[in-house]
């Protein structure tokens, strides 16, 4: 009975995202695969990878494969996708070929980012997606979702940032988004040092439906608090400054004092004799 019940209720989920209208991606089960993040100096967004400032070097580099079906993994589109954070962004690339890629037949594609929040690991609902209108002339467009149960809502503030670039075959996707980001709430998931977050990849040639839609599987990153001095008030300052001050009087008056006691033993000691 349970087996029967838990068939019926995964039949519904799978239903339920198969006739989701935009971009389809909503709920995936799984193991979040877990990945360091590396920390630098914030590279330019402009869908180039400069190897002479060398932009991207401090980023961690990874993997990863899309599939049509994460349950037939087979046949994945393969991606490199690096990862990097900069006081106060994340940013994320993701770079890949494909052989067809200056066909019109991928004039409109896309690729989004997914993130969830903290405390709902697999609920994604915050979509950062670079949408292309037309891949010739590279114009794209930057949007900002919030999902809802499958349904993709533009953000009223856009937070973030994105660009593109083809090169031949290769294609280069950059991502920036801010790091306890105060507009936070219902729209953005507010991401925030110190604390693990699962996110996904979204690929597809148009955003119609799900057959045009590949994922990859979730990754989870746990964004590190930047090397940097604590912050220090002007109050506690003056008050740092005014102990030192203070002490190092209370020090000197002690060392003439002792200066002193040592002189007048000596002219004692020369009077007696």
């Amino acid at each position: 009975m349970k087996k029967h019940t838990t068939s019926i209720i995964i039949f519904i989920f799978i239903a339920q995202i198969l006739v989701s209208s935009a971009f389809l991606i909503g709920k995936s089960y799984g193991t979040p695969i877990e990945y360091d993040v590396g920390f630098g100096t914030a590279p330019v967004i402009d869908g180039v990878v400069d190897g002479v400032t060398g932009e991207w070097a401090s980023a961690e580099k990874l993997e990863i494969e899309l599939f049509p079906d994460l349950s037939n993994q087979s046949d994945g589109l393969p991606i490199e996708l690096w990862v990097l954070q900069s006081e106060p962004n994340l940013y994320i690339l993701a770079r890949f070929d494909l052989n067809d890629h200056n066909s019109n037949e991928y004039d409109n594609e896309f690729l989004g980012i997914l993130i969830a929040d903290w405390d709902a690991e697999l609920n994604f609902t915050d979509a950062k997606i670079l949408q292309f209108s037309n891949m010739t002339t590279n114009s794209y467009s930057y949007l900002d979702y919030y999902i809802n149960d499958t349904v993709y809502y533009e953000d009223v503030d856009s937070n973030g940032d994105c660009a593109a670039k083809l090169d031949g075959n290769q294609i280069v996707y950059e991502f920036s988004m801010p790091i306890k980001n105060k507009e936070g709430g219902i729209e953005d998931v507010e991401l925030a040092y110190g604390v693990q977050f699962n996110f996904m990849i979204i690929f597809g040639k148009t955003a119609v439906g799900p057959s045009e839609i590949i994922i990859s599987n979730i990754f989870s990153m746990e964004l590190q608090y930047p090397p940097r001095t604590p912050d220090v008030s002007f109050g506690e300052l003056l008050m740092s400054i005014s102990t030192i001050v203070i002490f190092s009087t209370i020090g000197a008056f002690f060392a003439y004092y002792v200066y002193r006691i040592t002189q007048l033993k000596k002219q004692i000691e020369r009077i007696r004799r």
